[in-house]
């Protein structure tokens, strides 16, 4: 398959120069590993198997050799929706052998995401669970077949392959198939990412092998972290965060990856002390159902150095009890699947920025804050649009020009769609989206901001801050609430707190809804159009002054 992408010769030549593109793949961080330490722990899979980096390539040779023999060769795509199993890794190295492009897919999808993902990006081969959390994926898959002219096999992993699917024993068995000699290339795309949550129509984030090692190889450097430092992994492989920060910074590091399947924290903590793990990156609600567990008072987290934060900033007090309970330090980073992670912290900031802030651009990365004409970058301390350039950012999105020129300049920056401000050491942070941004009567209100205040309200345990059509004013502000007891606070109570701490009154919300939970994505983001489809279309009680 053929894929246009934004690659300049420019950033190509100054990339190569800088050493931030080094021309590897991830087989080459294999090949070194394997050569050093062979019989070293790669892979804890959730089930207890344990594979070497020895074992790990061989099992990866044999699945690309079968692979190559049912013609799947270079820019072909696969899509794997895979638990967090030890399979996902050595498809996605095997896939990588014979230059085929990984496309990771959630288990939680289904036929509504699905039928457009495989279609869209043309898989030629999907790997699915017999049987996962009670989902039969072999019957999904069979009523989407018709409809998937280009899906050639369905491989099944750990259950009963339904009528004209491959067992994942077939593909991985013994092949006397040669592999590929292939002609490497490292700006040639690796993944396919689609993006999830916020849209009906999913983009495909294209990035190479130099973009995708770029972000593995930077993240060591700013914490320090060594094949010494265990990879625990409980994000979904099938997501950017997992698959990158977990599964692949593992494999770049050389270190033990540990794939948790199912989040439950006890498990979690279980982990962390039998396996001795040091890492993670995930989202910040993750951190706070942790050190909310009652385990965590008996187990031994002394291993445990970094979680790093994404998806929300970081509260003092979480950072606090964070190095008081579990030892380690929360490290504030954003990124999306375009650039996976465009800022960070690092290890030894000033708790102020580290937890206060979305830290930093990578090394050499820069971040902007622009106007709303992307024109013009805005001085410190102004709000305005993120956009970020380097070496970490994709190289478009697959087979959609459109929505490609929307994002991506032609000099380079990646314009986010985040509201941040910036201070003059070249911190950043996040105060909300363009689209989370209420237009009342022509006033703009920052729903991070109204966000941020009720936070701190005792009777709110999680705040969401959404805009709702009004006829006369274009947009209200609508705030759920999850409250932290038996207390409910009231629309009243939560007005007086804002207007106590100087909120101007247009930035109130009119209306209010109390839920137990909210709609999120696989990634710990709050899907805020759920929230507002619901109250448009009356599935919620609402409650008002």
């Amino acid at each position: 398959m053929r894929f246009d992408t934004l690659l300049r010769e420019e950033s190509k030549r100054r990339y190569e120069a800088a050493g931030y593109w080094r021309g590897r793949t991830l087989l080459h961080a294999l090949d070194d590993v394997v050569r050093l330490r062979p019989d070293a722990t790669a892979v804890v899979s959730p089930n207890g198997r344990r594979l070497s980096f020895a074992e790990l390539d061989e099992a990866s040779r044999r699945v690309a050799a079968n692979l190559a023999a049912w013609g799947v060769g270079q820019g072909d795509v696969i899509s794997v929706q895979l638990p967090n199993w030890a399979e996902f890794v050595v498809v996605h190295l095997a896939a990588t052998r014979v230059g085929a492009v990984t496309n990771p897919l959630l288990p939680i999808y289904r036929e509504s995401e699905l039928s457009y993902i495989l279609a869209f990006a043309k898989a030629k081969v999907a790997l699915i669970p017999g049987q996962y959390r009670g989902w039969d994926y072999p019957a999904m898959y069979q009523r989407m077949r018709a409809s998937l002219p280009d899906l050639e096999r369905v491989v099944v992993v750990g259950g009963e392959a339904a009528a004209g699917m491959r067992d994942y024993a077939e593909l991985s068995a013994e092949s006397s198939f040669p592999l590929p000699a292939l002609e490497w290339d490292a700006n040639d795309v690796s993944v396919v990412v689609f993006t999830s949550g916020t849209e009906s129509k999913p983009k495909g984030v294209m990035h190479s092998h130099n973009t995708m090692m770029y972000a593995t190889q930077a993240m060591p450097e700013l914490l320090g972290l060594t094949h010494e430092d265990t990879v625990w992994v409980p994000s979904p492989v099938g997501h950017g965060t997992g698959f990158v920060w977990g599964m692949r910074q593992a494999l770049v590091l050389g270190s033990k990856m540990v794939l948790q399947d199912i989040w439950d924290p006890e498990e979690a903590l279980r982990l962390i002390e039998a396996e001795r793990c040091a890492f993670t990156l995930s989202a910040t609600p993750f951190v706070k159902m942790l050190l909310d567990c009652p385990a965590v008072q008996h187990r031994d987290t002394s291993s445990f150095r970094y979680f790093g934060c994404a998806g929300a900033p970081i509260p003092r007090h979480l950072g606090l009890e964070a190095k008081e309970k579990l030892g380690c330090e929360l490290i504030g980073m954003w990124g999306m699947s375009e650039c996976f992670v465009g800022s960070s912290s690092r290890a030894d900031d000033p708790e102020e920025k580290r937890w206060g802030t979305d830290g930093r651009a990578m090394p050499g990365g820069e971040l902007a804050i622009f106007d709303e004409t992307h024109t013009r970058i805005l001085a410190c301390g102004e709000v305005g649009e993120l956009a970020t350039r380097g070496p970490h950012v994709a190289l478009g999105y697959f087979n959609d020009p459109q929505r490609t020129a929307q994002a991506f300049s032609p000099d380079g920056w990646l314009f986010t769609n985040d509201l941040a401000v910036m201070d003059a050491e070249g911190y950043m942070r996040i105060v909300g989206r363009r689209k989370d941004i209420i237009n009342r009567g022509g006033l703009k209100v920052s729903a991070r901001e109204v966000e941020e205040l009720l936070g701190r309200h005792p009777l709110v345990n999680d705040v969401a801050v959404v805009a709702v059509p009004d006829d006369r004013l274009g947009e209200k502000g609508c705030v759920f609430v999850i409250p932290a007891g038996e207390a409910q606070p009231t629309l009243r109570e939560l007005l007086d707190y804002l207007e106590e701490r100087g909120i101007a009154k247009y930035k109130l919300p009119e209306f209010l809804v109390m839920l137990s939970e909210f709609p999120m994505t696989p990634t710990g983001k709050v899907q805020k159009f759920a929230l507002r489809d619901a109250v448009i279309e009356g599935r919620y009680s609402v409650h008002i002054v």
